[in-house]
């Protein structure tokens, strides 16, 4: 059984939609980037969860689900304690090290995502792989601004 089809199994079918730009999607999908960093996270789903991703049309996206990976776990960034400390002393404390390392971010550009939020969450991105649907075969009309649930009846989508 392949990573996706058990994790939807463990999920009940259930899965997440995450509109990306091709940037960060081609540095994913090129073992890069293993952490995708995000304001929220799903609650309603269990570890590990299979996140689609809806390449957005900037820069030359393909605007279509370009790309699937697994999602094992989310580490949280306190940026109400860390930031403030990065700023102070110009050194990063571990946390936001691994978050700057693992999601190709600079400091600046977490910073300026992060700052008027009290916790970042950086999604484990594991097994990558190229998938190319639509987003009519989640019945879903448009992309979200971030991501959202989806169901998956049958994997692979016929």
């Amino acid at each position: 059984m392949n990573t996706i089809q058990h994790a939807l199994e463990i999920n009940n079918g259930k899965a997440v939609l995450l509109s990306i730009k091709k940037e960060w999607l081609d540095k994913i999908m090129a073992g890069n980037k293993v952490m995708e960093v995000r304001k929220t996270m799903p609650w309603e789903i269990s570890h590990p969860f299979v996140v689609f991703c809806y390449e957005t049309r900037a820069n030359g996206g393909a605007g279509r689900i370009t790309a699937a990976f697994i999602c094992n776990d989310i580490e949280k960034l306190d940026c109400l304690r860390e930031f403030p400390d990065c700023i102070a002393s110009a050194k990063l404390p571990a946390m936001t090290a691994q978050f700057v390392e693992k999601s190709c971010l600079t400091f600046a550009q977490l910073l300026d995502y992060g700052n008027n939020v009290g916790t970042l969450y950086g999604w484990k991105v594991a097994e990558p792989q190229v998938v190319n649907m639509q987003l009519s075969d989640f019945s879903v009309k448009r992309a979200p601004q971030s991501w959202q649930y989806v169901t998956v009846n049958t994997w692979p989508l016929k």
